[in-house]
């Protein structure tokens, strides 16, 4: 039976992308510190207890987001460790392998909390680029990347996520994958699953009851509007606080970006300047 590769704490960035490449999938064990997820999981509780379900309209949209699931965004909003996993210099070079060719700039997608409850179905198999048109225009580039890290453990009973390893290379978009072609990341609290944005994945079948949590950053072209909505979930007043990297990743300077394989920009202006000059 297929299974996801895991790799030591201190593996390097050149160890993970060459997983990646093969299988587009690879789990790093013990990717965050104990007490940084123990912060991170105080930090949110409070969200998660007063969270109320969203009722999204269509019936396929609330079976693919789960009737017993709990999603939160704005993670930094929550819990302001959140940065310290959101600039991880390894994830951050994972990004620059493989989303950076593509745009030069990207840009965090999303951030969230998915709680998988007990009761909860398999979610269906899908690639998250499928968000975008440019999936369909430009099938061979990689428009996002996620990032999972496990808040509790990840097991087969309590719906550790489903992935497909290798269908980020298959030819056919319309293949369905066979059982046994699928695997589930099972994995301790505090390490990370990596999804490419072509590697077939979804929520698993929670059995168990017990609360499977999953803190998701995703990445994404630069030149592409991100998922979530991160300009209302914070300030400019608390942007001033950031590093200035942090407000490059969620977009507070301007897009653009030139070289012999790209042009594209700008994007994104205030008052026909760069975002940045808010923060001078």
């Amino acid at each position: 039976m297929t299974q996801v590769t895991h790799l030591p704490p201190d593996s390097g960035v050149a160890d993970i992308i060459e997983l990646v490449e093969k299988d587009g999938t690879v789990i790093i064990d013990d990717f965050v510190s104990q007490p940084w997820l123990a912060e991170f999981n105080a930090a949110v509780q409070t969200s998660i207890d007063k969270y109320e379900p969203y009722d999204y309209g269509e019936p396929e949209a609330m079976e693919f987001l789960g009737h017993r699931t709990v999603r939160l965004n704005g993670l930094i909003s929550k819990s302001s460790n959140y940065i310290d996993l959101m600039t991880d210099e390894r994830l951050l070079g994972v990004m620059d392998h493989f989303l950076a060719p593509n745009c030069g700039q990207y840009r965090l997608n999303s951030s969230e909390v998915i709680e998988i409850h007990g009761g909860e179905t398999a979610q269906e198999l899908h690639v998250d680029d499928m968000i975008w048109p440019a999936h369909y225009w430009a099938p061979d580039r990689m428009l996002q990347f996620n990032c999972m890290v496990a808040g509790t453990d990840f097991t087969v009973e309590n719906g550790a996520t489903q992935v497909v390893p290798g269908s980020h290379l298959w030819d056919d978009p319309e293949r369905v994958a066979k059982p046994e072609e699928i695997t589930q990341a099972v994995m301790q609290a505090g390490s990370v699953v990596l999804v490419a944005g072509k590697t077939l994945h979804g929520g698993g079948t929670n059995t168990s009851g017990d609360r499977r949590r999953a803190i998701v950053t995703s990445y994404v072209l630069g030149w592409l509007r991100s998922q979530e909505n991160h300009f209302l979930h914070t300030s400019v007043e608390q942007a001033r606080d950031w590093p200035e990297r942090v407000r490059q990743l969620f977009g507070y300077d301007l897009y653009s970006h030139y070289d012999e394989n790209i042009d594209a920009g700008p994007l994104g202006y205030y008052e026909y300047r760069s975002p940045a000059v808010l923060f001078e």
